[in-house]
């Protein structure tokens, strides 16, 4: 493995990791990113929610950063084949032909660089081998589901080698959706080409990895599931008097004041609401209804949903996401006995969109689309070696950045009040120069102590050049010195620049205490970069945040015993965070009455984690791999850490948020795995089965100050906590000798059980809440042939 950037033990680590080997992640279906989530304590991973379904939201002991934008980043770094990805949008990343996977937790930050406060993921492909080898792969599921996969590995002589791989994916939509006619969350095609070069010289110490990729993929757009609908909000309102019209009950003509001195006809709210005749809490999914409720619903189980936007504009109103990305890695080493010198060179190119209707409800509320422009450079050199008892790595990183994002939303669209929405558009540059080194000395075979810094610079630039309201013929610009006026003959222009810099470092000791037994004891300090908000921000927030920065004491066990046939593994661990960086959903009113939608990053106190985790492996019998995790996590602010100034009735309220829950951390995580392996004359039998299990975990939270919206914000918050949920996957596979054909059944979710992925909160905004469904039941087979 190569949690520390070259390759050690697992059981001599003095790193909190899982890892798992191509063999690994085959047997326990994991076949992307979310799937990990299933194998390590500690880690919860949210998918969809505003952004593109390729995104994804990493947590680790509590450190997440719920974002889909390209101005903020992750708190979990995803590398592949040593670089670093920086856009968690396009993170999802399906597992084609891969080599292996390491979830390290904790902070990773004096190896692994900025923006891994919470850990890394550290993901490889698989080599061009000296080997003449390969497979076809071909499976069939439920929902018309195709997958087809190939690989050829082939040497060009006794020095250079090629491997090849390919997969095209697709299915229908889990979800249906009467009020689009087709189902949300199919694959419409996912195609996906790897191919790499291996030159291992015999005349000269080097050795070079050239790798590329290219992925297309297009979907049919996320799934909401209605949690929570306002009764006193603007989408209750609006629909009230929508349905009032088209049943008869409220004469079109009938003045609607939209102020005390102006008023509208009933009719000009006709088309606000699309869908039957029928409360507004018909479109909530089964699952958020009451008893009472339930007998008006329109979703027949709880994968049904009805987010079916109408603003006349295509490219809204087709829900779907769409991704294509490339990238080209070359991995060069230079071995010279006692010194060893790596290069990694890392380009990567992503054009992502997604579009999504807010509420989930046939109507005329709101809905978007966002486009996601971004490639990236970047160059590692890395010196690694012994001198004596020392062995040391140093090095230094370059990366840049730069691409755009634009925004388009349609709010109360099909009503009076409409005000056109935002067009939200964004140029970024991001660069960051880090220099590192990490030594451990050996003082005994026995006892050894690791120390390591890093320092890094950080440069980020933004212009915004959005405007408001996009449909106007005579729009004003969104930010900047023409903020609120009309739009100048340069277009509108904000740029801002500004620079971070900040250590990382580690101090550690471990021991081993026999052959099999092995502690640790380590500290480490880690920060995310701050950056800048691209869409609009209300007061009091800033357009800027700072980085937040994490700190953490670990403590660990790791043991073998009865000859290698049970492998526990113990950590232990507390960390602070401070400058915490939060995801703000919320409307506002800005200067002009309009209602606007926006998301940010804000700064939010101080925070604490600890908790302890636990993986374990038991050989109980021959052929049984019976292997676990739980973990337990306390994660909450610091008291006293987050006060927040807030608007009510016009005057300023300092309010305590202090006592909120951290979002995106579950109390409890925890799986099993259990694989059975027969022998057998004619070739080998495997009955695979694993449970995995997250408790309910918040993902919006908001305290307010306003004594007469706390009884709505209480509804919005509870609508806003994904509950807890267990997820149960089978395998079974049988692989014959002669000639090498693997024949197999597989089944997800084999309970068929209810549960959602993250969420979008409006509650007191637009005025609903909703939630993102997860994959429901799926099962299928395959054939595949190796050589």
């Amino acid at each position: 493995m190569t949690a520390r950037r070259v390759g050690e033990n697992q059981q001599t680590v003095p790193v909190a990791v899982t890892a798992l080997s191509s063999a690994l992640l085959q047997e326990r279906q994991v076949s992307q990113v979310t799937d990990l989530a299933r194998t390590a304590p500690s880690l919860s991973i949210g998918t969809g929610g505003t952004g593109p379904s390729t995104i994804v939201y990493l947590a680790i002991r509590g450190q997440a950063q719920n974002s889909p934008n390209s101005f903020s980043d992750a708190a979990v770094g995803i590398y592949i084949d040593g670089v670093y990805v920086a856009r968690p949008i396009v993170g999802n990343l399906g597992f084609l032909d891969p080599g292996s996977a390491e979830v390290l937790r904790g902070p990773q930050g004096t190896l692994f660089g900025r923006n891994t406060t919470g850990g890394a993921l550290n993901l490889t492909s698989a080599q061009p081998t000296d080997t003449l080898s390969g497979y076809v792969k071909a499976g069939y599921g439920d929902y018309d589901a195709v997958n087809i996969e190939g690989v050829l590995n082939a040497p060009l002589s006794d020095e250079v080698a090629v491997r090849f791989a390919g997969r095209y994916d697709r299915h229908d939509g889990y979800f249906p959706n009467p009020a689009l006619g087709y189902a949300n969350g199919g694959v419409k095609g996912e195609y996906y080409g790897r191919g790499s070069l291996k030159w291992e010289s015999k005349a000269l110490p080097i050795t070079l990895n050239l790798i590329g990729d290219y992925m297309h993929y297009r979907d049919t757009g996320n799934a909401t599931a209605v949690a929570a609908i306002n009764p006193t909000g603007p989408l209750a309102s609006f629909y009230g008097i929508s349905q009032g019209v088209r049943s008869g009950a409220i004469p079109g003509d009938t003045p609607i004041p939209l102020s005390p001195t102006f008023s509208v006809p009933a009719s000009t709210f006709t088309n606000f609401s699309q869908g039957p005749i029928g409360p507004v809490t018909q479109y909530l999914n089964p699952e958020f209804a009451t008893d009472a409720q339930k007998a008006t619903l329109l979703a027949k189980n709880w994968k049904y949903n009805f987010g079916a936007p109408s603003t006349g504009e295509r490219r809204i109103d087709e829900l779907g996401n769409f991704n294509e990305a490339w990238s080209a890695t070359a991995n060069l080493a230079i071995d010279l006995d006692a010194v060893t010198i790596k290069s990694i060179t890392g380009y990567r190119w992503s054009n992502t969109s997604s579009n999504l209707d807010l509420t989930g409800t046939n109507t005329g509320v709101g809905a978007f689309i966002s486009q996601y422009r971004q490639h990236q450079f970047s160059e590692e050199l890395q010196i690694s070696g012994d001198v004596g008892k020392l062995q040391y790595i140093l090095g230094g990183i370059y990366f840049r950045e730069s691409g755009t994002e634009l925004s388009d939303s349609a709010i109360f669209y099909n009503t009076p009040v409409a005000t056109g929405g935002d067009h939200t558009l964004g140029d970024f540059e991001s660069t960051s120069k880090g220099l590192f080194a990490q030594v451990n000395y050996n003082f005994t075979d026995e006892l050894r102590v690791t120390g390591g810094i890093r320092y890094t610079w950080d440069t980020r630039y933004i212009n915004r050049r959005g405007t408001t309201p996009r449909l106007s013929a005579t729009p004003n610009c969104q930010a900047g010195p023409n903020a609120g006026l009309p739009v100048p003959a340069g277009g509108c222009q904000n740029p801002e620049t500004a620079r971070f810099s900040y250590p990382a470092w580690t101090a550690g000791v471990d021991y081993k205490v026999s052959p099999d037994i092995f502690i640790y004891a380590k500290t480490s300090g880690a920060s995310n970069s701050g950056g800048f908000n691209s869409r609009p921000v209300p007061p009091p927030y800033s357009s800027s945040f700072k980085p937040e920065d994490v700190r953490d004491i670990e403590a660990g066990f790791k043991g073998e015993f009865m000859n290698r046939r049970i492998r526990t593994n113990l950590a232990f661990f507390h960390a602070w965070q401070s400058n915490v960086q939060r995801i703000i959903n919320t409307t506002f009113v800005d200067s002009g009455g309009a209602t606007r939608l926006t998301q940010f990053v804000s700064n939010a106190g101080k925070a604490r984690t600890y908790g302890v985790e636990f993986e374990g492996t038991v050989l109980p019998w021959e052929g049984m791999d019976l292997s676990g995790s739980f973990a337990y996590l306390h994660a909450s602010y610091v008291k006293g850490s987050r006060f927040e100034t807030q608007l009510v009735s016009g005057s300023a309220v300092q309010v305590d948020r202090s006592g909120e829950p951290i979002t995106q951390a579950p109390k409890w995580t925890a799986n099993l795995s259990a694989t059975q392996t027969i022998m057998m004359d004619s070739g080998k039998l495997k009955l695979h089965a694993d449970y995995a299990y997250v408790s309910s975990r918040y993902f919006d939270y908001f305290t307010t100050g306003d004594p007469a919206a706390q009884a709505a914000v209480a509804i919005a918050n509870e609508a806003s906590r994904i509950r807890g949920y267990g997820l149960v996957n089978a395998q079974v596979s049988y692989t014959f000798n002669q000639p090498q054909l693997e024949l197999a059944f597989w089944m997800k979710n084999v309970t068929d059980q209810p549960y959602f992925t993250n969420v979008f909160n409006s509650y007191t905004g637009l005025g609903a809440t909703v939630q993102f469904q997860g994959m429901p039941r799926t099962f299928g087979g395959s054939v595949s042939f190796s050589f």
